[in-house]
Order: C-alpha cells, then sequence, then structure tokens
C-alpha cells in the first residue's frame, strides 16, 4: 500500500490514479471544470490545479497520477489564486446574465465563480448575439456567449457517439466551438442525440425550444391540447426539484400537466405498447418468411440518423413499425379524434421526451397524415420542467394523479423501453406468445438488461433459436459493425439505442454535474425506476393493454395488416 499527503491528510492507496480521483474517494474537494470521469479527462480548462512539493509549476490534477510519498495541497494560496485568475479569465469571454439564463439552477461555471469569488476584468457584453448563436438545427442549439472552451462536447461526441461532429476549432479568429465545416447539424452527419448537450457545463448547448409552440396552443380556444410523457422522463424530473435521483414521479407529472391545462393527459408508454403490437408482428412474418434479417428496431430516431448518414445499406433492415412518439402521434389525430368525436385539424399533440433527436423525428416531412403533423411540439425533461418552474407549480408536494383512459393505459412492456434492452425484452414478450400462440409465464429476459454496450443471447421460439443482440451508445454499432459481427454470425433481431444505457440517458434529460456522474451511474439509478414499474403493473405484455386491445378491436384491426399497416407503419429511404 502507498500513501500520499493531501492537505496534511495521509491517504493509502494501491492502485493506479489521478489526484482528482484519489481525493474524490477520500472527501477532498477539488475545484474542476472540463473533467468529465466518462469521457473528459485532459486538463483543458486549468482549475484543477494542485501544488505539489518539490515542483515548481503546479499540476492539473485531473492528469496527474499520484506517486508514493508525494505531498499535495489542493487550496494553498498559490493555488486560490490560480484558480480564482483562471476563472475571471473564463468569464471575460462568457456573457454573464445568468437571470435569465436556462442553466442557472445547475450552471457548473456559475458555482465556480461564487465559490473562488472570481470577477470578469471586463464584462462580456454582447448587443447582437446573432453571429454568437447557431440555432439552425431542429434539435440544438449553439451560444457562443456561453462557451468556456471546456471541450466537454467535443470529448462526449466523440467517445460516446464516435462521430465527431462537434469540435473546437481555431479558423483564425479564435478557438470556437462549431460543427462540421460550420453546417447545420442537420445537414452533417450529427445524429443529434444531445449527448453534447448533457455534457455541456454551461447554456453554450440546449435543445431546440417547442415551448413556444405548446404556450401558444395551451392559449388558443379552438386547440384540444393532449399531451404524453416518454417513459424516461418519470425517471428525471425528480432530479430537478430536488427530490433526489432515482424517485418515481409519474403520478405528480400527470397532476402537473392538468394544472399546466392540457385537454386530455396521456402517456407514450401507450405508444411504446403499439409500437410492440406491430414491431412484434413484423418480427413474426420476418421469422416466418426468413428474413430479411437482422430486424433492427426503430424506436431511436438518432439511431435512424446514423443509419442514413452511415450505413444506408441497412435501411430495408430498419422495421417499418414507427417509434412510439410517432406511433402515438398517428394514433391522436386519426383514432381519438374519432373516439372523441373531434376534429382532428383541432388536435394539437405534445410529447414530453428525454431526447433531443425527437424534436427533428417530429418535424421529418414524412411524419404526417392526411396534411397533419403526427406530432406538433416536442419538449425535453428539462423543458417540461422550466414550464412547470415558470407557472409557479409545486411540483415536490403535488398530489398524484392518473392519466386519461384512452390512451394513458400501459404495460410493463411499455414502461420498460426508456432502459437499453427494453424495447427487446417487450417485444420478444408478445412475438414468442403470438408465434406460439399462449400465454407464456417466464417473461423477464435478463441476458439483454445491464449496461454493458453489446449484448448477445440466443432465445428459442417454437423451437427456433433466435439470436438477438443489443447495441446501446452509437460509437458501440460502429464498433459491432466494424468488428464483422453481422458477417460472422446471421442476427435475427437487433435493438439499437444511441444513448449510452438508452433513452434515461438522453439528451434531453437533467444535467448531471461532473461530482455526481463519478460517485454513480445515473443510468442504473435512472433505469431501476422503470424496472420497478414493470415488477408492479398488474398487465406486464402490451398485448394484455386492454386500451390497447379495444383500439385494435374498435378502428385499427389486426396489427401489421390494413389500416394498421397504412397509419402505423413507414420505411425510410435514401436520402
Amino acid at each position: 500500500m502507498n500513501k500520499v499527503v493531501i492537505n496534511e491528510k495521509i491517504v493509502e492507496f494501491n492502485e493506479a490514479t489521478t489526484i482528482l480521483k484519489l481525493a474524490g474517494e477520500n472527501g477532498i474537494d477539488i475545484s474542476t471544470l472540463c473533467f468529465l470521469d466518462d469521457c473528459n479527462e485532459i486538463g483543458n480548462c486549468g482549475v484543477c490545479v494542485v501544488e505539489i512539493e518539490g515542483r515548481d509549476e503546479l499540476a492539473t490534477s485531473c492528469t496527474t497520477y499520484v506517486e508514493d510519498g508525494m505531498v499535495i495541497n489542493t487550496n494553498s494560496e498559490k493555488v486560490q489564486n490560480a484558480v480564482k485568475d483562471r476563472i475571471s479569465t473564463l468569464l471575460d469571454k462568457h456573457e454573464f446574465k445568468c437571470g435569465p439564463c436556462k442553466r442557472r439552477e445547475n450552471c457548473e461555471f456559475l458555482k465556480l465563480v461564487i465559490k473562488h469569488k472570481a470577477r470578469a476584468s471586463k464584462p462580456f457584453i454582447v448587443a447582437d448575439k446573432t453571429p454568437y448563436v447557431d440555432d439552425r438545427s431542429k434539435s440544438i442549439v449553439i451560444d457562443r456567449t456561453k462557451c468556456v472552451l471546456c471541450g466537454r462536447c467535443e470529448a462526449a461526441c466523440e467517445k460516446k457517439t464516435g462521430t465527431g461532429s462537434i469540435k473546437l476549432v481555431d479558423n483564425g479568429d479564435g478557438l470556437k466551438v462549431t460543427t462540421t465545416e460550420n453546417k447545420c447539424f442537420d445537414d452533417t452527419n450529427c445524429i443529434l442525440c444531445g449527448q453534447c448537450v448533457a455534457a455541456c457545463p454551461v447554456d453554450a448547448l440546449s435543445e431546440k425550444s417547442h415551448m413556444e409552440r405548446v404556450k401558444e396552443a395551451l392559449a388558443d380556444p379552438e386547440k384540444h391540447v393532449i399531451v404524453a410523457m416518454a417513459p424516461s422522463v418519470r425517471t428525471a424530473m425528480g432530479e430537478l426539484f430536488k427530490m433526489g435521483y432515482g424517485v418515481d414521479v409519474t403520478g405528480r407529472l400527470y397532476t402537473s400537466m392538468r394544472k399546466l391545462g392540457f385537454d386530455k393527459i396521456f402517456d407514450i408508454n401507450f405508444g411504446a405498447d403499439m409500437t410492440i403490437m406491430e414491431e412484434a408482428t413484423e418480427l413474426a412474418q420476418r421469422l416466418e418468411n426468413n428474413g430479411p434479417f437482422p430486424m433492427f428496431t426503430s424506436c431511436c430516431p438518432a439511431w435512424v440518423r446514423q443509419v442514413e448518414n452511415y450505413y444506408p445499406e441497412f435501411l430495408d433492415n430498419i422495421s417499418t413499425a414507427k417509434s412510439p412518439q410517432q406511433i402515438f402521434g398517428t394514433a391522436s389525430k386519426t383514432y381519438y379524434p374519432k373516439l372523441e368525436g373531434l376534429d382532428p385539424k383541432n388536435v394539437f399533440t405534445v410529447t414530453i421526451m428525454p431526447c433531443t433527436a425527437k424534436k427533428f423525428e417530429a418535424d421529418r416531412p414524412e411524419m404526417e397524415y392526411e396534411g397533419l403533423r403526427n406530432i406538433d411540439a416536442v419538449i425535453t425533461t428539462r423543458e417540461f420542467a422550466k414550464m412547470i418552474k415558470d407557472a409557479k407549480i409545486d411540483f415536490a408536494n403535488l398530489e398524484d394523479s392518473t392519466a386519461d383512459p384512452a390512451m394513458g393505459e400501459y404495460s410493463g412492456a411499455g414502461a420498460i423501453f426508456g432502459a437499453t434492452g427494453g424495447v427487446m425484452e417487450a417485444a420478444l414478450r408478445s412475438a414468442k406468445d403470438f408465434i406460439e400462440k399462449k400465454e407464456l409465464k417466464e417473461i423477464e429476459y435478463e441476458a439483454v438488461r445491464g449496461l454493458n454496450g453489446i449484448k448477445e443471447a440466443t432465445v428459442n421460439i417454437a423451437g427456433k433459436d433466435i439470436n438477438i443482440a443489443v447495441i446501446n451508445g452509437a460509437v458501440n454499432v460502429f464498433e459491432f459493425i466494424k468488428a464483422g459481427r453481422l458477417e460472422g454470425k446471421e442476427y435475427h433481431f437487433i435493438e439499437v439505442m444511441a444513448c449510452s444505457g438508452g433513452c434515461v440517458n438522453g439528451g434531453g434529460q437533467p444535467h448531471v454535474n461532473s461530482i455526481d456522474r463519478a460517485k454513480m451511474d445515473i443510468r442504473a439509478v435512472r433505469a431501476s425506476v422503470l424496472y420497478n414499474q414493470d415488477k408492479n403493473l398488474p398487465k406486464r405484455k402490451s398485448h394484455e393493454n386492454s386500451a390497447i386491445i379495444k383500439m385494435y378491436e374498435n378502428y385499427m384491426g389486426e396489427p401489421g395488416h390494413g389500416l394498421a399497416h397504412k397509419l402505423l407503419h413507414m420505411k425510410y429511404n435514401k436520402k
């Protein structure tokens, strides 16, 4: 066992580790800005410096490894002055208007400014922000007046997606964050997953807001405004109201939606059950007709963009079943108006999603039926929290309520869609019943659960071995295909989620600061909410959802055929 001294405290260690990590494990605070445990350990910002006895220069603690006998000081006068000066320098190029800023409650830079009492030498005032803001994308906005050039976004994009779609570039007029060739995100090979946004410590990167669309619709007496949230939203909203991590706030969310004035409260989990009805039927058909294999899931719009941009040869392999968001949106403009006697033109459909790519998906030209958009507005978990706070709703103390029944009921299978492996497990629960024509009791597929980037299993359906895979994290898709896995083995069904851990870790979820990221795996914490719901719901298979059964019997007809196929399926074509 080796020993170092940190702030006069003897600390033991027995394996290679950085000063920052060892200090954190022993309750010793070191300020950081660019550091992000899972992707960015480059010492770029200079905020995490410490003093090491015997060395003239300060050392960045995130990149300096401890050595036996080191004597380290994290808060000497020399360190404090250096950190304060560095933060002050960053302030000189940062628009320090915290009042209207979306990140004021969880801005990691603001916390450092306050902690170290830093001040700009000259306030950075921008009269016209137009040259600094890039809002061309349907999903992601860059505001360079807020950027602190920490490099987190670049690292997250490279290590989590493998696309390298956002970078820090010096074109002769100073370093700035930008897209490939300074194009609109949507016109690059970016998959719009928003992991860069999730990594940003300030408000330099954010989602393209649809809040005004929603507010205008709610204020319009002619509009019948319905809302539905994705599975993962309920796993994380409590974080934004200081309720802790891993708290299920489903009931409070329904109540808050009613207080905001939505006419009907539904749930995208219903849409997830619809997707499984169609996707499981399609899988059964492909197994019967011997392909084409593998069949890829179609739920994740960032994954669909990855196929379009990098692997167009796989477009025929993507399930034609629409994603839960879009399948729900289609039903909201067809089945629901007929059920309620409404004019579809007056129905305004809002979804609350953990994802930035869902905004792009909703606005795709193909996503309409008879001239009506499937989805009219998509707001992220973060945006919905802002709407609740702007309305001065005391979210943490709300009573629980339930969704409206027509399209609000859901099964355990619909609930687990937000976790990696959840779509696969939900589809297998129904596909196996459909093919074997019996209600099977063994429904938990543990092999597809967990956070490994690539998971594989073989399941037996009607006496035939079915090879399946679950991939989460776009970078792992590149690894899977580059390794030739598809050539070496016949896979029948593959689930892909572009975000590591699935939608619970989507780019529209609440920001988690670098300290908490290092202490826990937020993906597992949030996913536990969904698996607990699944375990405790009376119906755990999509085809057992009574509201789903009613819809198919009274309107859609047989899954995968006729009207259901016409409304609920679409094929992605080469650009």
